[in-house]
């Protein structure tokens, strides 16, 4: 009796065994059609049949899987399908005999379970290992006149602007409510990089997962803003937004890294294979990456913070700790940098944040002097209450100027990023941050210098070619910097 895919406990074994082979369920169907005839039998298997014996929906006959042997040589118990099988009852003493049957029932964690998440587990430390180089990878399954150099981020041309765009030139808004991505993350495309659960049946969302098997430190679901469109032929809306939550993006987002990673590290974790379409069936179903609304596209804004006075102008990096992050882990990144979402559930928070520069200013709090995040479920962030208010301050008197160089999407994860340069003069920086920490709790700032060790690293092309080559720059770290550098007349107002 077939059963309920949402009951069905999918047939590992089977699945690994079509993987190692590097086959796809339609070489297979074809392939036991191929040997039926070859018994003088005509057959009709087809790639859903497959699927279906993969994820336990159906089971196949005697001649089928004497067929998947011998396909893939090995024996038929090999093929992990198996069936809940009638034992005898054991008798508990010589005086109790009912002669009756008892269904043998399955212990309560699922014997496949752990072999399934103890796969995910290695995938996913390739996949933190290799974050870099394998975006730079993925960037090159687009055309090249989407590629951001070789930052490992695209981005339609369109989406970036000719000159930088100060913040206060270009606004924002929500687009209409009622509109529901097509893609979430639950599709059948995207089982293969979600692991079983004790139970034996398949988590049904990748952030599920990463919570249950593998959950960073910091790691809640929060409201969030998804990113919906990019035009900047229209100031008043260049950018606009839909309502979601932030496991919603993780759910597409990692997934399809976590897919890249399963196909693109070689098998002993040594080093990154050419990027190919191949077994990317759920990268496929995504299709167009520059239509965001299809699917749950979080962005996030990543600012990088120049300090500026008479002599030069330098920055900070900030290096994302693996084990506390969803996103972007063990990469050296700009700082600040944080998913665009309300400081709190409220519906006056939702107002009163729906602005890129009071994101920021809530990440400058919280990463560079260590104040608590607003969690999302307590009261909204009070802007008139320090250290809010001294930004604003600085922001209003020109201390501080914010300009955005564009919107691209991380080629491994399609997650958005809104990309902006922050300009301080010496004096204004100094004083705002005066108390910058060396840690937060997303990870540590970057200092360099043996003698006097500081956080302020020199804007230059040298420190800018050092860092790129060092294959640890996060995609939107690396693609802001080089947009910045490109453009450092205009952002330092040297003509």
């Amino acid at each position: 009796m077939p059963a309920r895919a949402r009951d069905a406990t999918p047939n590992l074994a089977l699945y690994n065994l079509r993987d190692a082979a590097g086959e796809t369920q339609q070489d297979v169907a074809d392939a036991l059609n191929r040997l039926g005839a070859g018994r003088g039998k005509r057959l009709a298997v087809t790639a859903n049949q497959i699927s279906r014996w993969e994820r336990g929906i159906t089971f196949p006959s005697a001649l089928y899987r004497q067929l998947l042997a011998e396909h893939f040589g090995v024996s038929v118990q090999e093929l992990g399908l198996t069936r809940q099988r009638i034992v005898p009852q054991q008798r508990e003493s010589p005086e109790i005999d009912t002669g009756g049957f008892a269904i043998y029932q399955e212990p309560e964690s699922h014997p496949q379970a752990e072999a399934s998440q103890e796969e995910w587990r290695a995938v996913r430390r390739n996949l933190n290992a290799y974050r870099v180089q394998l975006a730079r990878e993925a960037a090159r399954l687009y055309e090249p006149e989407y590629r951001v150099g070789d930052s490992g981020l695209i981005a339609d041309p369109a989406w970036l602007p000719t000159a930088p765009i100060e913040l206060g030139q270009f606004g924002i808004a929500l687009a209409p409510e009622g509109t529901v991505p097509l893609i979430n993350g639950t599709e059948d495309e995207a089982a293969g990089v979600r692991p079983l659960a004790a139970d034996g049946r398949r988590h049904q969302r990748y952030s599920l997962a990463l919570r249950d098997v593998e959950q960073p430190r910091l790691f809640e679901n929060r409201l969030a803003w998804h990113l919906a469109n990019v035009d900047w032929s229209q100031p008043e809306r260049a950018l606009t937004f839909t309502t979601g939550t932030y496991f919603g993006g993780v759910d597409v987002s990692e997934a399809l890294a976590h897919e890249m990673a399963m196909f693109h590290v070689a098998g002993d974790g040594s080093g990154i294979m050419p990027a190919s379409w191949r077994n990317l069936t759920f990268r496929r179903l995504v299709g167009d990456p520059f239509t965001p609304s299809r699917r749950p596209t979080a962005p996030s804004t990543d600012t990088l913070t120049l300090r500026v006075d008479e002599d030069g102008v330098t920055f900070v990096l900030h290096n994302r700790a693996a084990g506390n992050v969803a996103v972007a882990g063990g990469m050296l990144h700009i700082m600040p940098a944080g998913v665009f979402q309300p400081s709190s559930v409220l519906p006056a928070a939702q107002v009163a944040d729906f602005n890129l520069w009071r994101n920021i200013m809530r990440e400058y709090s919280e990463e560079f002097l260590g104040n608590a995040e607003h969690g999302g479920e307590g009261e909204p962030a009070d802007y008139s209450v320090e250290p809010l208010a001294a930004f604003d301050r600085a922001y209003d008197a020109g201390g501080v100027r914010v300009y955005c160089l564009g919107v691209a999407l991380d080629a491994l994860t399609l997650w958005g990023e809104v990309l902006t340069v922050a300009v301080f003069d010496g004096q204004t920086f100094d004083r705002l941050f005066a108390n910058m920490v060396s840690a937060n709790a997303e990870g540590t700032v970057v200092k360099t210098g043996r003698i006097k060790p500081t956080p302020a690293l020199p804007f230059t092309r040298h420190t800018i070619d050092e860092l790129t080559a060092s294959g640890r720059l996060a995609p939107a770290a690396a693609g802001c910097i080089q947009l910045a550098w490109e453009h450092r007349r205009t952002i330092l107002g040297r003509g």
